[in-house]
């Protein structure tokens, strides 16, 4: 396992290149022998990255790690354990390498249920429903320990004799929040709570989007009970509907807004709950189609980071989220989470890998573009 921890500590070096190396070397104690030459023959890794792995083979730090891993009782999960949910794992940007503690069982995906920190005594009626007929169905519980849903759900689950995962956005030797600490003792009876980071690593804003990505792609299907407008849980049901997964929304007062997240998902073709029934888990999935109603028919109601996307996608037509990233300076995942907003709101269209600007609005936008620089 040193190997393993090796490999995905080298810097600049993700889950796709880990991959890549992976198919061509099969081991990574094999990558960690590698010479320079053979790694350049390997698709996908540049000179640069090559170099870097020759001038990272210090075992230190993955040693360190090792050590803490044993003393902490946190096992490993790596891309060629039958454990790693095969759904799951094909998804080419989860992490090659998993930490875990609890009882990981086979066959382990389920139906995540995601919402609000700030819940109402609604929210939190529907979730206890939920996630009591999900354990008595014997269907697994995936959420991510926050306050609010995610505790309800995991406590709903436990309560009724249930199985849950709950997926963190920090090391499992740190609990956050930090109250939640008999809950996660509770999780790590009956089930398990899972990370792609290693003990010590504290919660960090940047990590909650690959947290997110994680609970989706664990999932079947997805439940948003009382999202807010700028909820994490949006990027959990985006990052759902690109990987074909079910996404159903809870629907609330319009006046609300902590569920202005949640309706809006209903506007944009989330399906809408309205009975337990529909959590039950069925042989085969379907994306979600994706709908973009919202009209941009201006610049001015845009952010600078807002502005910036735009324009480039005016200029140049779609982008992946790689040539994105690179072109407005910004880490994929953070990007993501912002796209995944603009989405809700109409701004652009995410097909794939890919995001443009709605085709009824891309008109009106660059003859809207083209007066204000006449005007400069």
């Amino acid at each position: 396992m040193l190997y393993w921890i090796w490999l995905t500590q080298i810097k600049g070096v993700g889950p796709k290149r880990q991959r890549a190396l992976l198919e061509e070397f099969n081991s990574p104690k094999n990558i960690y022998k590698a010479t320079l030459d053979e790694l350049l023959q390997c698709n996908g890794i540049g000179e640069n990255t090559a170099k870097t792995i020759v001038e990272e083979r210090s075992l230190e730090k993955a040693k360190s790690i090792l050590d803490s891993v044993n003393k902490l009782n946190i096992k490993l999960l790596t891309l060629q354990n039958p454990l790693y949910p095969s759904k799951a794992k094909s998804i080419e940007d989860m992490p090659v390498l998993l930490y875990y503690k609890g009882n990981l069982i086979e066959n382990s995906m389920g139906v995540a249920i995601v919402g609000s920190r700030r819940c109402s005594e609604y929210g939190k009626k529907v979730v206890d429903e939920a996630a009591t007929y999900l354990a008595k169905e014997n269907i697994v519980v995936i959420s991510g320990m926050a306050k609010g849903i995610d505790g309800y759900a995991h406590t709903s689950c436990i309560k009724s004799g249930g199985y849950t995962i709950a997926i963190l956005g920090n090391g499992l030797d740190i609990c956050y929040p930090s109250e939640h600490i008999e809950l996660m003792e509770k999780i790590i009876e009956n089930g398990a709570i899972i990370s792609e980071y290693p003990p010590g690593v504290r919660p960090n804003p940047r990590h909650f989007p690959k947290r997110n990505l994680l609970i989706s792609a664990w999932s079947y299907k997805i439940l948003v009970i009382e999202a807010g407008a700028k909820s994490g849980a949006l990027i959990t049901a985006d990052f759902g509907k690109q990987y074909g997964r079910e996404v159903l929304a809870v629907p609330d007062n319009i006046y609300n807004k902590e569920s202005k997240g949640s309706n809006k998902l209903i506007h944009n073709g989330a399906k809408i709950y309205l009975y337990r029934e529909q959590l039950l888990i069925e042989n085969r999935y379907k994306p979600q189609q994706k709908v973009a109603d919202n009209s941009i028919n201006t610049l001015d109601n845009l952010d600078g980071l807002e502005k910036s996307i735009i324009e480039i996608l005016l200029a140049e037509g779609s982008k992946s989220f790689e040539e994105l990233s690179a072109l407005v300076n910004m880490d994929k995942m953070e990007l993501l989470g912002r796209l995944s907003l603009m989405e809700l709101e109409g701004k652009v269209i995410i097909q794939g890998s890919k995001v443009k600007v709605p085709g009824n609005q891309c008109h009106q936008l660059k003859e809207k573009r083209k007066t204000s620089l006449e005007l400069l």
